[in-house]
């Protein structure tokens, strides 16, 4: 009887420990082997003599690898949307509507390239430049990619930024 009791106990204190181990061993798994991506887009506008009928628009893609596995990004797209004028107009919705399409959404992985990448820990910045007429005040950049070849798992950055009008840029350039 003393035996099948301690028999008993050394098998509960095993099947505790197996169970601790097996929480441990999925929790590391399920967080240190997942994507964990931090994405953000950025904009600078260039222009290369004060009256310009255009202007360089230098789209910045910024990731920050905070996972512990290397992402690759095979499919990276970027759209850009402007307004022209001073008064917007609204969707149904109530959401701005951006009546000049300026780039559509297309991949900016080169094909030579076949995919960008971003090592764990590592801040990547992918710049994009795209031209503008110069009577967009406003510019929405739409960016995203898929965690998976499939695209089943996207994740998507959007912005808005205020175009520098030509009196600033006169005066910048100056």
């Amino acid at each position: 009887m003393a035996t099948a009791q301690t028999l008993s106990d050394v098998a509960a204190h095993v099947a505790s420990i197996l169970a601790l181990m097996g929480a441990g061993a999925w929790f590391l798994y399920t967080t240190q082997f997942k994507r964990r991506i931090q994405f953000d887009l950025d904009c600078r506008f260039l222009s290369p003599v004060p009256k310009c009928d255009w202007l360089l628009a230098e789209v910045n893609a910024i990731f920050e690898n905070k996972g512990f596995v290397e992402h690759r990004l095979y499919d990276l797209t970027l759209s850009a949307h402007g307004l022209a004028g001073s008064t917007p107009t609204t969707n149904k919705a109530g959401e701005v509507t951006f009546d000049r399409r300026i780039l559509p959404r297309r991949s900016i992985v080169p094909e030579r390239y076949g995919f960008y990448f971003v090592r764990p820990g590592v801040r990547q910045v992918i710049t994009h430049t795209i031209l503008l007429p110069a009577d967009v005040t406003l510019l929405r950049i739409t960016a995203g990619f898929n965690y998976t070849r499939d695209g089943t798992y996207p994740h998507t950055a959007r912005r808005v930024f205020a175009v520098p009008t030509s009196a600033v840029r006169a005066a910048t350039s100056a």
